[in-house]
């Protein structure tokens, strides 16, 4: 605001704001915001300007649209009533709608994991878009130590709705976990979380991991991928899974089931290999599962995009 203050100092004018929801409305509703007025000054500075600023409510019950429009006017430093006259329209500016997550679930939102078994915790959500959204990263993590599951990044057939599960053994940290979507839209991203409680029983069985990677995860239809990795077991260390026979799993992109492509056996550092022509974008991942002295573990996923 220019010619913000008398030569002595003090405020020369009040600032008033109000904003309408549409400005295209046969009959206007106006709302007041709130200013800030500039503070009283020993002398009036050079230039005499003063920075305003303010705040204008927004809630998410109102009605998203590029209609919104701020207006200002001034008034002497007495005045206590905004003004009936006298308003400059300051910009049309679009109120967006958020994007939200509703029926976020973890089922069971307890865990507890059973001694030489897997539990599937399954989770789902609605993702309510407004426009640009994309579904970045979606994982189930420990809220207290680095332990983590990624999920699949891909929608249900309506575009809105996800679904995917974790399986958890005994080698799974217990406390307090989340899980977590995390979504961007234009420049910004969006963490939506849903918390839940693993608790852990005892055995007396090693733990299992399994590395998993596909080159290329882009592909031409007809041409051929390497899927590879490593499956290892332990008690105290880390040490290949000998001989391992690990079964490779496909969930096709936009369907909730895994099915099973194919036997892949390890060799004696526990590292393992299959070569595979992929018909359809989708998601693939690698299972070692239980013996009588082993737990079983799931890699984690990965998608492949068919050209």
């Amino acid at each position: 605001m220019t010619g913000a203050y008398t030569a002595a100092g003090q405020p020369d004018k009040k600032i008033w704001v109000h904003f309408t929801k549409d400005d295209t409305a046969s009959s206007i509703v106006w709302a007041n915001g709130t200013v800030t007025q500039p503070a009283a000054l020993s002398t009036a500075p050079s230039p005499n300007e003063a920075v305003v600023k303010g705040v204008i409510p927004v809630s998410v019950s109102d009605t998203a649209s590029d209609k919104w429009r701020l207006e200002l006017a001034l008034t002497d430093t007495a005045a206590t009533v905004a003004p009936t006259t006298g308003w400059t329209k300051a910009t049309d500016f679009t109120v967006a709608a958020a994007t939200r997550v509703s029926n976020f679930d973890v089922d069971p939102d307890t865990v507890t994991l059973k001694s030489g078994t897997s539990v599937d915790v399954a989770v789902r959500a609605v993702i309510e878009k407004a426009g640009g959204e994309v579904l970045k990263e979606a994982r189930v993590e420990s809220d207290d130590t680095s332990d983590y599951y990624s999920l699949q990044t891909g929608m249900e057939a309506d575009d809105k709705t996800y679904y995917d599960y974790v399986s958890m053994d005994s080698s799974t940290s217990t406390g307090r976990w989340q899980a977590k979507l995390t979504i961007t839209r234009g420049a910004k991203t969006y963490s939506f979380v849903k918390g839940f409680d693993v608790k852990k029983g005892t055995t007396s069985k090693a733990k299992s991991k399994v590395t998993f990677a596909v080159s290329p995860t882009k592909v031409k239809k007809g041409k051929s991928v390497k899927m590879y990795g490593t499956v290892y077991r332990g008690y105290t260390s880390w040490g290949p899974w000998k001989k391992k026979i690990v079964k490779l799993y496909f969930k096709k992109k936009g369907t909730k089931t895994w099915k099973f492509a194919a036997y892949i056996g390890a060799n004696n550092s526990g590292k393992f290999t299959k070569t595979v022509k992929p018909k359809y974008d989708g998601y693939w991942r690698v299972g070692a599962f239980a013996t009588s002295l082993t737990l079983g573990k799931w890699s984690a996923y990965k998608y492949v995009d068919v050209r």
